[in-house]
């Protein structure tokens, strides 16, 4: 599975600097499972846009702070069915005009199997925040013995990766909300990644994204 996300790395790379400044074609509407050429093209296409929104933003939020932690933690779910929750934790750093931070928690059922969920705020740190997102709107399924890992999305500002474990049955999902914030929930013994995604529904992720 190494080998093959290196490829992939490789060929985006190669991809992004054939395509260079080209206009927007024809492959918006591409059949990634038909076609995965196009669906690296697209990749690469979106990765492109990604930087240029990034570097827009981080011009406009230059001056921003990321919300502290203690508020960030009021949009964790405080509740599972089936799992006690454990106590939510966080923490906001600050360092020459550029702050982040994160609040998370965990919960676990009788059996202690867990699911983990955590949240961080990038708007003061956009350089930070993962450029691995482009590739969440471009229809990419990855399908091996082992895993299970493709494209998730919510909205037009909400939109993710999402990963089953088919032999461990260990279920993620990670949500890029409005290129500020990054929520990730991580679940033990699942058999899908239904629940995790469920998790994520049930949060007021419109009200991060509206910010």
């Amino acid at each position: 599975m190494k080998k093959f996300n290196k490829f992939i790395i490789i060929t985006l790379s190669t991809i992004l600097v054939a395509c260079g400044g080209e206009e927007k074609s024809q492959d918006d509407n591409i059949d990634v499972e038909k076609n995965p050429l196009g669906a690296m093209m697209k990749m690469a296409k979106n990765m492109q846009e990604q930087a240029e929104n990034m570097e827009k933003n981080m011009e406009e939020r230059k001056d921003a702070n990321a919300m502290h932690y203690e508020e960030l933690i009021k949009f964790l779910p405080t509740e599972i069915d089936g799992y006690i929750a454990g106590e939510p934790d966080g923490g906001t750093v600050e360092m020459q005009g550029t702050s982040y931070s994160n609040a998370d928690i965990t919960f676990k059922n009788e059996v202690g199997e867990r699911i983990k969920v955590s949240l961080l705020d990038y708007n003061a740190a956009l350089s930070m925040y993962s450029m691995a997102t482009a590739m969440w709107t471009s229809g990419l399924k990855i399908d091996t013995k082992d895993e299970l890992a493709q494209s998730y999305t919510m909205s037009e500002k909400i939109s993710g990766w999402e990963t089953y474990k088919k032999k461990t049955g260990k279920a993620s999902i990670v949500i890029g909300i409005s290129n500020r914030f990054m929520l990730t929930i991580e679940a033990d013994k699942q058999e899908n990644c239904d629940n995790v995604k469920n998790i994520a529904k049930n949060m007021d992720l419109d009200k991060l994204a509206a910010l």
